[in-house]
C-alpha cells in the first residue's frame, strides 16, 4: 500500500567559488565558467574615465571618457560617450562626441552624434543631430 521512494544517494556538492580570504581573490575552475550571452547595464549614476572592452552586449546610460568597445551596444537617452565607439551592432539614443564604428549603426531621433561615423548598414531616424562625416566601410 505505501511504497518507500528510493533516496539517491547524492554525496556530490554543488561547486561554490571559493574565496581566499589572503589573496582577496575569487577561485573558479573554467568549467564553471559560462558563456551566456547577458547584458552588461551601466547606469546613468556611473561615470567612467578610460577603456570600457566587452565580448557581449552592453546596454550603456552612464557617462564615459574614453574608448568604448563591445559586440552589441545600446546607448539610451541619458548615455554620453566622449571618445572612440566601436560595436558590430549599435542603437544610439544618447550623444557620442567622438568617433563611432560599426557594422550596423542605427541612430534614433533622440540621437546627437558629434564626430565621424563608420558603418556597413546605417538607419538614421528624423530628428537626430548629426554633425561630422558618414562614410561606408566595405564587408571583409
Amino acid at each position: 500500500m505505501f511504497f518507500r521512494k528510493n533516496k539517491k544517494n547524492n554525496t556530490e556538492k554543488p561547486t561554490t567559488p571559493e574565496f581566499n580570504e589572503s589573496d582577496n581573490k575569487i577561485n573558479l575552475q573554467s568549467s564553471e565558467i559560462k558563456s551566456e550571452n547577458k547584458i552588461s547595464t551601466i547606469s546613468e549614476n556611473l561615470h567612467i574615465t578610460g577603456t570600457l572592452y566587452s565580448t557581449g552586449k552592453i546596454s550603456f546610460n552612464g557617462s564615459i571618457k574614453g574608448s568604448l568597445v563591445s559586440k552589441s551596444l545600446y546607448v539610451g537617452h541619458n548615455g554620453f560617450i566622449d571618445g572612440k565607439v566601436e560595436a558590430d551592432e549599435a542603437v544610439i539614443l544618447g550623444k557620442i562626441k567622438g568617433t563611432l564604428k560599426g557594422n550596423k549603426v542605427r541612430l534614433a531621433s533622440s540621437s546627437r552624434i558629434e564626430g565621424d561615423t563608420y558603418h556597413q548598414v546605417i538607419a538614421i531616424e528624423d530628428g537626430a543631430i548629426y554633425e561630422g562625416s558618414i562614410k561606408r566601410i566595405k564587408n571583409s
